[in-house]
């Protein structure tokens, strides 16, 4: 499954700008094209925190890119080595992009339509 390493894309080890979640979108376009697979891999690894407008406008551009990408078939996002917990917040970030959301037992996050 294609995995995104965000350490590798942007400097910031603190991630708060919906600007800086759009500096990840050409390679979240090129991670979902990359194969048949609905599942991409996001790695925060190395970095310290991120803030709800930066989460909010990563599926966004997540969202918008996968239903070009895959014809409108759904898609998963797994967030790896989140820099935080799952929090209430972030639960109501995928509610309203249509999404659940939760937390595996590494730690990961899971994100998927809802419908």
């Amino acid at each position: 499954m294609p995995r995104l390493l965000v350490k590798h894309i942007l400097t910031d080890r603190v991630l708060v700008s919906r600007e800086s979640a759009r500096m990840l979108e050409a390679a979240l376009r090129q991670a979902i094209a990359a194969g048949p697979e609905k599942d991409v891999v996001i790695d925060f690894e190395g970095v310290s925190g991120v803030a709800p407008s930066f989460v909010d406008e990563l599926v966004t551009s997540f969202q918008t890119i996968a239903a070009v990408e895959r014809h409108g078939r759904s898609s998963v996002l797994i967030v790896a080595h989140p820099p935080t917990r799952l929090s209430l917040k972030f639960e109501a970030i995928a509610r309203g992009h249509g999404m659940s959301v939760r937390s595996l037992d590494d730690g990961s996050w899971v994100l998927r339509a809802t419908g």
